[in-house]
């Protein structure tokens, strides 16, 4: 949305210009698959004290470009030391908050439980964006999760405020099980693949896995973590793509709405 009226100064405008940009996602099955001996994922480098991505009372949970401006530069500084992203985190404790524009998930089992969880940030301080994929991750996780499925073991959704400390404690003793991104379109890059004999480069979308996360010193090894027990994101992210592209049982789910038109030629 983008302020047309004739006038000069900072002020609500009286009109505006709204762009809807549409644009068709590929096939996943199109996609070129990754080289034999690469670790699909993403690298995130823990923000320093001195970096703020949002605050309590600002618009951090808003789609503006001034909530993502702002951070471009620690972006571009990551990704010249070969990250992808800023694992932003907020406030003396550290909480962990979101990454770059994506919202953040951790599975581990909990010490004093033994169960397992899925972690993000709450909603309330509206410090992170409330994303549609965020909340589809999370219903599905809540609704098909909740019992034994397939190899995975049954997870508690845990919406709730958490450190880096308490992620780096948990990676030191053998709790954590994977992590993951997600978002319409998570900016992170995949090898150029070949769509209808074009060739293009795409960002990877919904969700991604976290291969490594560096706080300070310290290089957390998310993808050997939980080896043995992960999963999650990869069945999460199969579900979303069964219902966007109404296979594998999910014809027609409650969240597809099918779009009537010309048949391809």
């Amino acid at each position: 949305m983008i302020g047309s009226g004739p006038h000069l100064g900072v002020q609500t405008p009286k009109e505006a210009l709204l762009f809807i940009i549409a644009v068709p996602w590929p096939d996943p099955s199109k996609l070129k698959k990754p080289e034999e001996g690469t670790k699909p994922g993403l690298k995130l480098l823990a923000s320093t004290p001195d970096t703020i991505r949002a605050w309590p009372g600002g618009f951090g949970y808003a789609k503006l470009g001034a909530n993502y401006g702002p951070s471009l530069v620690a972006h571009g500084k990551a990704q010249a030391i070969g990250f992808d992203q800023i694992l932003w985190l907020f406030g003396q404790d550290r909480q962990v908050t979101e990454a770059g524009a994506s919202n953040f998930f951790i599975v581990w089992e909990n010490k004093e439980t033994g169960k397992i969880e899925l972690v993000t940030a709450p909603l309330e301080n509206q410090l992170i964006l409330p994303g549609v994929t965020r909340r589809s991750v999370l219903q599905l996780a809540r609704t098909e999760l909740s019992k034994p499925t397939g190899s995975l073991a049954p997870v508690e959704v845990v919406e709730r405020d958490f450190t880096i400390s308490e992620v780096e404690q948990a990676w030191k003793e053998g709790r954590i099980i994977e992590a993951f991104v997600c978002g319409t379109a998570v900016s992170y890059t995949i090898p150029i693949i070949f769509f209808n004999n074009h060739m293009l480069t795409i960002g990877q979308f919904f969700v991604t896995p976290v291969k490594l996360i560096r706080n300070g010193d310290v290089d957390m090894d998310m993808l050997e973590a939980g080896a043995a027990r992960g999963g999650y994101a990869v069945q999460i992210k199969s579900w979303l793509e069964a219902i966007m592209y109404g296979k594998d049982g999910k014809e027609n789910d409650e969240w597809s709405y099918i779009i009537e038109g010309e048949s391809e030629k």
